[in-house]
């Protein structure tokens, strides 16, 4: 369902190829153990014939790259991304039952984070919200000439009312590279993730929504939703095998309007049978297999490794990816017991959103 229309209850990380190293020197360290992804591979194969379906919306000196847990906070009211401020009155009741779908084919989910990131004046109070600003970590897959990316709070803010993630202009290839990050605090089994953002057009990143498993040393989970240089014009969706084979299955999907201007909303729908990927609600063709089915972070982030067959960049000029608000339902049960109504709570007592 879109961001302005969601109902808020009171209640209750793209391709990293490894958990983040959570120290500049361990980081370091692992450059040189780390593989390129089979599906960074794939990219790049796939990239010299596909059509820039967006070249008319920018300029294509800018396009193309030179070098290369809890909505307490929010009440039960309903919640605009547009409006001024937070309420905490209620229009359609308590909705500590949960929340039916509608737009979603009637699935079901008991809790939900819905922040607007025009009530939010500093970006400290979002830990109180469930969410993680990521600093001194990894993001991403580390390029064959060294270069990586880590997370730096200093590259997370809120301006004007938009959260804004910022990998900075003018670093060198080949060391590290400054990104930005923030995932939930909570691990979520399966849900509705969306995010309201608008992409910046200097290539040489990538610029992402997904959920990433919570503990590598059991799996790796992993459902991407990807704007990377290697594909201008491109939504690229990929699931990862869960179970550390390193296979994945990825589709491509144009975009219908201009994304650099507008803010539009990017989802990912975990299901108990699938996870379908939508863009301003339509669905989209996405991968059918390797669904996640381990608890996972849900993570928005833009970085760059300077990897030619992916991120290029690292950009010139900086890049950022703005988000005004984000809605997020979801479980943390297990999908075994779908659905997950709380204690004393039924269908008919949820509210339809």
């Amino acid at each position: 369902m879109p961001i302005n229309q969601a109902l808020v209850a009171t209640g209750s990380r793209g391709r990293w190829t490894g958990r983040p190293a959570s120290t500049t020197a361990a980081i370091s360290a692992s450059v040189s153990s780390i593989a390129n992804t089979d599906e960074e591979e794939n990219t790049a194969t796939l990239s010299a014939s596909a059509p820039n379906q967006i070249s008319s919306y920018a300029s294509p000196s800018v396009l193309v790259d030179p070098i290369r847990t809890s909505s307490a906070a929010f009440g039960t009211a309903s919640v605009s991304v547009a409006s001024s401020q937070n309420t905490t009155s209620t229009q359609t009741g308590n909705c500590s039952c949960g929340y039916i779908l509608t737009s979603y084919n009637n699935a079901y989910f008991p809790e939900s984070l819905i922040v607007d990131f025009s009530t939010v004046t500093d970006k400290s109070s979002l830990a109180n919200m469930g969410l993680r600003i990521m600093d001194g970590s990894r993001a991403g897959s580390v390029a064959p000439d060294g270069g990586r990316s880590l997370t730096s709070i200093d590259n997370v803010a809120i301006k004007d009312g938009i959260l804004t993630l910022t990998v900075p202009g003018g670093q060198a290839k080949g060391g590290q590279i400054s990104s930005a990050e923030i995932e939930t605090i909570f691990a979520a089994t399966g849900g509705v993730f969306t995010m309201n953002a608008k992409l910046s057009p200097v290539a040489g990143t990538c610029q992402a929504i997904f959920t990433y498993t919570d503990n590598e040393d059991r799996s790796l989970d992993e459902q991407d939703i990807e704007i990377v240089a290697i594909t201008p014009g491109m939504i690229q969706l990929t699931n990862h095998d869960p179970n550390k084979t390193k296979k994945s299955d990825e589709q491509k999907s144009p975009f219908t309007n201009d994304p650099f201007t507008s803010f539009n909303e990017y989802t990912i729908g975990w299901f108990k049978d699938s996870t379908k990927y939508y863009y301003n609600g339509a669905v989209l063709n996405g991968p059918t297999q390797y669904r996640s089915v381990n608890p996972s972070q849900i993570v928005i982030n833009n970085w760059s490794s300077g990897k030619e067959t992916f991120t290029q960049g690292p950009p010139v000029d900086d890049t950022v990816l703005q988000v005004k608000g984000i809605a997020y339902y979801y479980q943390k049960e297990s999908m075994a017991t779908y659905p997950a109504y709380p204690n004393g709570c039924s269908e008919s007592q949820a509210c339809r959103v």
